[in-house]
């Protein structure tokens, strides 16, 4: 049975444990704002240039570009895994590693090969401890800027192009608000554009070629971008969520074991004052 002491010390290392999580959770929100400043800024961009290319590539032949011609068999898949390097924000991280996870033990009999392209150093290890085969990783990344998209850009495409894998994945986690993300997982390439609307027509200037050439490369870099700032949106979001439950349970915690140490006191003085009255009538009798 724990003593007073013992339970006194167990109140004193949660309201610690609670200070800490109170302080993530501060540290988290702020974060998030920043982060959601950021995705408003970069959504309005990545939308209409989404709209664009859909409106462009309605009226493209279907071997206008190599990123846009449906590969006749599919052999090998890559899937582009983007997660964190810091725990502690609940499921965040386990859901991309299951996603990728679960992809690749329903399609192991489907394709000759399944690889993860990861972003985020929990993913990587998820992945890693399961025998997954990972291709290629990002990790302890502090700042997502272009020339980090431009890289894992065109790796993707250098991989799709070349021959390396038929088919490629994209998996994040989509930010709906606050409370609620969401896990995405989309083909990525080959390149299918959302159709926009019909009966546009455009003069290419200088030639339709060469602004295709152009266009979706950016293109794929700008949604690669968004998908970026969309997981580290839900991230924190995640993380102050994981520590706002935190705090609460150590106060839970913190209560019902100040009414275990009370009872125990007043156990403690109950038992004294009987032995008092006993020792006491003890003395009376003889």
């Amino acid at each position: 049975m724990a003593t007073l002491r013992d339970i006194k010390r167990k109140i004193s290392s949660i309201n610690s444990t609670q200070t800490i999580t109170r302080t993530m959770k501060m540290v988290s929100a702020s974060k998030l704002r920043r982060a959601q400043d950021e995705l408003d800024r970069i959504k309005a961009y990545a939308l209409k240039m989404e709209e664009l290319v859909g409106r462009v590539a309605q009226s493209l032949p279907a071997n206008a570009h190599p990123l846009l011609v449906e590969r006749e068999e599919v052999k090998k898949v890559l899937i582009f895994s983007v997660a964190s390097d810091r725990g502690l924000c609940g499921a965040f991280n386990i859901n991309i590693g299951l996603q990728a996870e679960n992809f690749a033990v329903q399609h192991r009999d489907e394709y000759e090969r399944v690889g993860v392209y990861v972003f985020g150093r929990k993913a990587k290890d998820y992945l890693k401890r399961r025998k997954v085969d990972i291709v290629k990783d990002w990790a302890d990344i502090r700042r997502v800027d272009q020339d980090v998209v431009e890289r894992i850009t065109s790796d993707l495409i250098g991989y799709f192009m070349e021959g390396e894998f038929d088919k490629v994945y994209l998996s994040y986690t989509h930010f709906q608000s606050a409370v609620k993300q969401i896990g995405v997982f989309e083909e990525f390439l080959p390149l299918k554009p959302k159709i926009g609307q019909e009966g546009t027509e455009y003069l290419y200037e200088p030639d339709r070629s060469a602004i295709i050439e152009t266009l979706i490369p950016k293109y794929l870099s700008t949604k690669i971008y968004y998908a970026l700032a969309e997981s580290q949106t839900s991230e924190h979001a995640a993380r102050m969520a994981a520590m706002e439950n935190a705090t609460s349970n150590c106060g839970e915690m913190v209560r019902y074991l100040t009414l275990v140490y009370n009872k125990r006191r007043q156990e403690g003085i109950t038992n004294e004052m009987m032995d008092i009255v006993g020792g006491a009538e003890a003395l009376r009798g003889t």
